[in-house]
């Protein structure tokens, strides 16, 4: 066999697994709306998260098959702050109306610690299917807090709060449903990192980005599994609105891409 003839014949077999991946993608994309719909359906008050159009579960899943095509699979799963920072980019237009009068909104981030060393342990069906788990904990939380998701990227989520209390609220119910999960199941032994930053948000044609975004992402990867981890602007929120959570650890940091230290702050969220 020619080398020409072995490389089509190993470009049809990439183009093969390639298409397998995608198509498995699509029907988890699938699922995951008809689940949302039966979460939407049930709860009262509605949450305010977006049940995905058609067209936009197809575009996510062709943009997965591009990234499959550039990392590979175990690439396009890893988690991403900084990427989820940079990909603030939405596409929803009632994203804007999650900012106070004043124009400040609360950001969170969150991420499974170890991802990439849990994907390799689990391999990638065990990988998607505890993702699956982790994303119902976190949208749950959300909805009921009165949040909105801008982004998600493998185990990332970059989610938008109309006020501190409300983030600091979601991400509390996360960590205690996280590390509550009862012995076997696929979240046992997850560590869950999560950063909120308040502050004003830059909103043109429903995208959200500024300064303030990259500073929530900076916060969150100071942050350690099991934590919650705020900024100054965050606790000096929850003060005034007087909401009763107890500092565990208050630390001085630096931020990448933010001159001088900043103080961080490990929320208590047990209580």
């Amino acid at each position: 066999m020619s080398g020409l003839e072995v490389a089509l014949s190993l470009t049809a077999a990439a183009l093969g697994v390639l298409l397998v991946v995608t198509w498995g993608l699509l029907l988890g994309a699938r699922r995951r709306i008809a689940q949302l719909k039966r979460s939407l359906q049930a709860e009262r008050p509605r949450p305010r998260l977006t049940v995905p159009r058609p067209a936009d579960a197809v575009r996510t899943v062709v943009g997965t098959a591009i990234s499959l095509k550039d990392k590979g699979l175990g690439g396009t799963l890893r988690s991403s702050i900084d990427d989820l920072a940079r990909w603030a980019d939405v596409e929803r237009p009632d994203l804007a109306r999650m900012a106070t009068p004043d124009g400040t909104v609360a950001i969170l981030f969150s991420d499974i610690e170890g991802s990439t060393a849990l994907n390799h342990e689990l391999g990638d069906g065990g990988w998607v299917r505890l993702l699956a788990k982790h994303d119902a904990v976190v949208t749950r939380a959300v909805g009921r807090h009165g949040g909105h998701v801008v982004k998600t990227q493998g185990d990332g989520f970059m989610v938008a709060f109309p006020s501190a209390t409300a983030a600091v609220a979601a991400a509390g119910e996360v960590q205690r449903r996280i590390t509550r999960a009862r012995p076997g199941s696929r979240l046992a032994g997850v560590a869950v990192r999560i950063g909120v930053h308040r502050g004003s948000a830059v909103h043109r044609d429903g995208d959200l980005f500024g300064r303030n975004v990259a500073y929530a992402a900076r916060v969150a990867a100071q942050a350690d599994g099991g934590e919650v981890l705020v900024s100054d602007t965050v606790l000096e929120a929850l003060e005034a609105d007087g909401t009763p959570v107890p500092v565990l650890e208050s630390r001085e940091v630096g931020l990448k891409g933010i001159p001088g230290t900043q103080v961080v702050h490990a929320l208590d969220w047990q209580v």
